[in-house]
């Protein structure tokens, strides 16, 4: 019961600590990674650094006993740090104590959303979002997250609350405030950052060193210029001086559960921003979390993943922390690095834990503009216009409700970007199914196949019409589909019998199946049979007993296209 309760125990126990020694590793490199970018989100959260500390203890920690990915690093991400922010702006009006309440709030009810989702088996709502907006989102949110950081990389005064364009206005007005040295420290790091990745690992290999080794010091990179710019700004006292901002004084140690917070008002204003957090970090984690497990074999329980999530927020809420989700970069690292289990999870809490105890007074001196080219280069990767560019080609519909959401999160904001996608994308879906196609088909010549009659040369004959539905059939398609199968009927002359092939056919919805009946009565005034042929189980099953059925009779309903002809014209 405890081992099915709690994957971790379960993983532990069936390897009898095999793993221990590869998951202390990878929990130390993914530690090496995450400290930067937990301060980095937290700041582009517009939270105090230390709150991406605390996320970064707690949650994972609970998600390493409760979550069914083996490799799925938790913490804040970027994606859900700007989302925070678009929606505390407004709900805190100026006052950082309600701003950071704000924050809690928002944990609180993104787990407890999860938590709904999970106890009603409801995860299936995320696929109403289409992978072509989610991928818009990702890009449109990852260019307006790196908008957001020019202000910090190059020390000019932006608004939090500016969105895109009216960054591009400040910054462009602003440019007497231009800090060199500010520039100078971010277009550093963003330089070295870039070429830590691919340029250091090839030459590190090319010298002779094993590609996973220098992966790992490739990996080690943003810690390592965390390290040399604080000393450098230290050494200078740039800080001191007002030449450079800094992240300033943060304070040590770790907080404890407090749940002041829910004492607070404005729950209801933050219910639709929290719900839009909770989906899109669950579409991230479950992503990642399935292409890892696919690459190992493993299998992933989705209303596990729901729960786990739920519960992390939640309790990430009483300890101080942001809403958090399973992190792309961090979980590529956790895995390349060769975690085995979720006891890599908890060594790399330990880790920032010790690192909230201990060290956060070595920070005073960090400057902001190196988080924020940690930021710039981690959620670069996610801009792809190559995939807008494929799914034009592919799909219309789908490539302009991926770029009305590019678009859209750029000129209207994160969340309503979003919506706008969704919508216009559920909005083409509902236009394409209302149009079925129906092809009218022929039997290709010595064979049992039947295609359509515009495709193949095909047989016919002038008694019997052959009419196959490509769409399932509910009340948005069902005047059209009615039309249609009319007109062709009309068209033709000396029909005795109308086969209505139902093989692409999924699902009859109450609407329809008052077409079908009135489309029979009709045909029935005409001197006309008609037959129904490969029907799938479930709608037959939906059918039977409904007058429809009945009035068809079993002599009637074909288990081919092929027995239907046989039965009606034999074989010539």
């Amino acid at each position: 019961m405890l081992r099915r309760a709690l994957p971790l125990i379960d993983d532990l126990l069936r390897t009898r600590g095999a793993t221990l020694g590869p998951d202390l590793l990878a929990g130390t490199i993914t530690a090496i990674l995450l400290i930067p970018q937990a301060l980095a989100y937290a700041l582009l959260a517009g939270l105090p650094a230390e709150v991406g500390l605390y996320a970064s203890v707690l949650p994972p920690l609970l998600y390493a006993f409760l979550g069914s990915s083996r490799a799925l690093a938790v913490g804040p991400v970027a994606v859900a740090a700007v989302m925070v922010s678009a929606a505390l702006i407004p709900f805190a009006d100026g006052d950082p104590q309600r701003y950071l309440t704000g924050a809690l709030m928002l944990s609180a009810l993104t787990g407890a959303f999860l938590l709904l989702l999970a106890v009603l088996r409801l995860g299936w709502l995320t696929h109403f979002i289409s992978h072509p907006v989610l991928s818009g989102f990702t890009t449109g949110a990852a260019i307006f997250i790196i908008g957001t950081q020019l202000a910090p990389l190059t020390g000019i005064t932006v608004p939090r609350e500016a969105g895109f364009a009216e960054i591009l206005v400040h910054l462009w007005q602003g440019l007497s405030e231009f800090s060199g040295v500010t520039a100078l420290f971010g277009g550093l790091c963003v330089v070295a950052l870039i070429l830590a990745r691919k340029p250091l690992v090839d030459g590190l290999e090319r010298v002779g060193m094993p590609r996973a080794k220098a992966a790992i010091v490739g990996r080690t990179a943003p810690l390592v210029l965390v390290v040399v710019a604080t000393l450098v700004a230290a050494a200078l006292q740039l800080g001191d001086t007002g030449r450079l901002a800094v992240v300033g004084s943060i304070p040590a140690g770790l907080p404890g559960l407090d749940f002041g917070f829910l004492r607070e008002s404005g729950w209801l204003g933050l219910l639709p921003s929290a719900l839009m957090i909770a989906l899109i970090g669950y579409v991230e984690s479950i992503s990642v979390a399935r292409a890892l497990a696919f690459r190992r074999h493993e299998k992933i329980d989705p209303d596990r993943e729901l729960m786990a999530l739920g519960v992390t927020n939640m309790a990430g809420a009483c300890v101080g922390a942001m809403p958090v989700a399973g992190g792309f970069a961090r979980s590529m690292v956790n895995f390349e690095a060769g975690a085995r289990t979720q006891a890599a999870a908890i060594v790399t809490a330990i880790w920032v834990a010790l690192g909230a105890l201990f060290f956060t007074g070595l920070l005073n001196d960090l400057p902001k503009a190196v988080l924020a080219a940690i930021i710039v280069v981690a959620v670069h990767q996610l801009i792809d216009f190559g995939s807008l560019l494929r799914t034009w080609k592919y799909d219309r519909g789908d490539g302009v409700a991926q770029a009305v959401t590019i678009l859209g999160v750029l000129a209207l904001g994160i969340e309503q970007g979003l919506v706008a996608g969704a919508v216009l994308g559920a909005a083409f879906f509902l236009y394409r199914t209302s149009r079925p196609h129906i092809a009218v088909v022929g039997r290709v010549a010595g064979t049992e196949h039947y295609r359509n009659i515009h495709r193949h040369a095909v047989q016919t004959w002038p008694t019997l019409a052959l009419l196959r539905v490509d769409e399932n059939l509910y009340f948005a398609n069902t005047p059209r589909v009615e039309t249609q199968l009319m007109n062709l009927v009309v068209e033709r002359e000396g029909l005795l019998d109308v086969v209505l092939i139902l093989s692409g056919v999924g699902y009859v919805d109450a609407s329809s199946l008052e077409m079908l009946e009135a489309f029979e009565r009709s045909l029935c005034d005409k001197g006309i049979r008609l037959h129904l042929a490969e029907v799938k189980g479930p709608v037959m099953d939906r059918l039977a007993g409904t007058h429809f059925l009945q009035s068809l009779s079993e002599a009637r309903i074909h288990l081919s296209t092929d027995a239907a002809v046989q039965a009606l014209v034999g074989k010539g």
